[in-house]
C-alpha cells in the first residue's frame, strides 16, 4: 500500500516572461488536502472510482466547456488529478481565464465532496501545479505520463517487484568482472532469442529512419534488440519496439542506476509484459559524452555477441571457430563467398567500390551508417542457431542512398559493408 504523505503547500509555476495570450499547452495537477485516497483505489492498473471519484471525473470533462479552454487529456487518481489543456490564443486575460476555470472545477468538486461524503472543510490543496509545455516532445511526454499514470501506480505500489532493481545481474552474456544492475525483464539476457545491438547515426534523414523502422517492424518478434537508444533513429526504433506487443528490448544506461531511479512512462507497459529491461554498469555517474556513447555501444555489441571480458579487458568469446582471436572479425579483409563473417552486401553501392573493414562511420565520404550486431551462435552449446540467416532477411535491402546500413556479426566477428 502507498504510505501516507505529508500535506504540502501549493506550488505556482506560471512561466515568467511567457506571453500567454499567444496560447499555451499546459500540464496541471490538482491535489487533495491532505493526501487522502478519496477518489478510489487502483486495481489492475485502473482506478476503481468511488462516487466522489465519478463526480470528479465528470467535473474534469466540464473544464473543456469553459470559454477559451480546450481539454486534451486527463486522469483521476486516488488523491489527485492530472489534466492537459490548451489556452486559446488571443485571450485578453489568459491567466485569469485559466484561474477561473480551475477555481470553478475545484469549487464544484468541493460541493460534491460535502454532499456525497457528508464532510465539511477543504477538499483541495491551495492553488494548483502547472507546467508550460514548450515543445511537441513535452506535449507527447505529458500525454504518456497521464495515460500510464494508473499503471505506474500499480507497478510501484501494488506490484513493486516489476520495478525492483536486481543486483548484481548474473547472465551468460555479461562479464563476471563487471557489476550490473537491472530493472524489468532481465531474463532477456539469458534467453535463446538472437540478440541485435543497434547503433544508428544521427546523420540519417527522416526518410532513412522511416525505412529502417519499416524493415525492422517486419521481423520485430524474431530478435531481442539492445542499445542506448540515443539518436533520433534509435529512439524511433525504441518507440516501435515498446509499442508493439511482440517487441523485446533492452536499454543500457550510460551511468549507474540509482536506487531511487524512476522508470519512464513509455517503458511501463513493456516491463509489465516482461519484454523490456533497463540495465547499467557500475556505481558511478558518468558524464554523457561521445566517449561514453562509444563505450555504451561497445558494451551492447559484446552483450549481443555473448562475449565477456576478463580483468585485463581481453574479449572472451565462447563458441569461436578455429584459431581466430576473440573479438577479431572472422572475415577481416575477405571478399564475397566466405561463410564465416560474410558480408551481406560487401559493396559500397553509392560509390561503386569496395569498403574497408573498418569503423562503422566513413567520415571521409561524409556517410553515416547504421550498424547492427547480431549473435548468430548459441555460445553455450557451440552451435549455430540460425540467427545469421534470419538476420540476413531482415537486413537485406536496408541500404539507402546517402547511406545507412546494418551489418551482421558472425560468431565473434564484426564486419563493415
Amino acid at each position: 500500500m502507498r504510505p501516507p504523505r505529508k500535506s504540502s503547500e501549493g506550488h505556482f509555476r506560471r512561466f515568467q516572461g511567457y506571453d500567454y495570450s499567444r496560447g499555451a499547452a499546459l500540464f496541471i495537477t490538482i491535489v487533495v488536502e491532505p493526501r487522502r485516497p478519496l477518489f478510489g483505489a487502483i486495481r489492475d492498473a485502473r482506478l476503481a472510482k468511488t462516487p466522489l471519484g465519478e463526480a470528479v471525473a465528470r467535473r474534469l470533462r466540464e473544464i473543456g466547456e469553459f470559454p477559451g479552454i480546450r481539454l486534451f487529456n486527463s486522469v483521476v487518481m486516488t488523491d489527485h488529478v492530472h489534466l492537459q489543456l490548451h489556452l486559446r490564443a488571443g485571450l485578453a486575460e489568459p491567466l485569469t481565464t485559466l484561474g477561473r476555470a480551475i477555481g470553478r472545477f475545484k469549487s464544484l468538486c468541493a460541493k460534491d465532496y460535502h454532499e456525497i461524503c457528508g464532510e465539511s472543510g477543504s477538499l483541495w490543496q491551495q492553488g494548483y501545479h502547472d507546467w508550460l509545455c514548450q515543445s511537441k516532445e513535452m506535449i507527447a511526454a505529458v500525454n504518456r505520463y497521464i495515460d500510464y499514470n494508473p499503471l505506474k501506480y500499480e507497478l510501484r505500489w501494488n506490484q513493486p517487484e516489476y520495478l525492483a532493481i536486481h543486483e548484481p545481474l548474473a547472465a551468460w552474456r555479461l562479464s563476471t568482472d563487471e557489476f550490473w544492475r537491472g530493472i524489468g525483464a532481465v531474463e532477456l539476457l539469458n534467453c535463446e532469442t538472437p540478440m541485435v545491438a543497434l547503433r544508428i547515426s544521427r546523420k540519417l534523414s527522416a526518410r532513412q529512419i522511416d525505412e529502417a523502422v519499416r524493415r525492422i517492424q517486419a521481423k520485430i518478434g524474431d530478435y531481442v534488440f539492445i542499445g542506448g537508444w540515443i539518436s533520433p533513429g534509435e529512439k524511433a526504433i525504441r518507440d516501435l519496439l515498446l509499442g508493439d506487443p511482440r517487441g523485446k528490448i533492452i536499454e543500457i544506461l550510460p551511468s549507474a542506476i540509482p536506487h531511487d531511479y524512476k522508470v519512464g512512462s513509455m517503458w511501463l507497459e513493456a516491463i509489465r509484459d516482461r519484454r523490456a529491461a533497463i540495465i547499467a554498469r557500475g556505481n558511478s555517474e558518468v558524464e554523457f559524452s561521445r566517449a561514453a556513447c562509444l563505450d555504451l555501444n561497445a558494451a551492447a555489441a559484446r552483450i549481443s555477441q555473448g562475449q565477456a571480458r576478463d580483468s585485463q579487458g581481453q574479449a572472451l568469446a565462447t563458441g569461436q571457430r578455429g584459431g581466430e582471436t576473440a573479438g577479431q572479425a572472422l572475415a577481416t579483409g575477405q571478399r564475397g563467398g566466405e561463410t564465416a563473417g560474410q558480408a551481406l552486401a560487401p559493396c559500397d553501392r553509392t560509390a561503386g567500390r569496395r569498403n574497408d573493414w573498418a569503423s562503422p562511420c566513413d567520415s571521409r565520404a561524409g556517410r553515416a551508417f547504421l550498424v547492427a550486431w547480431a549473435c548468430p551462435c548459441d555460445s553455450r552449446a557451440g552451435r549455430r542457431n540460425g540467427g545469421s540467416a534470419r538476420l540476413g532477411g531482415l537486413l537485406e535491402g536496408l541500404w539507402a542512398r546517402g547511406g545507412f546500413l546494418m551489418t551482421p556479426l558472425a560468431v565473434s566477428g564484426r564486419s563493415k559493408l
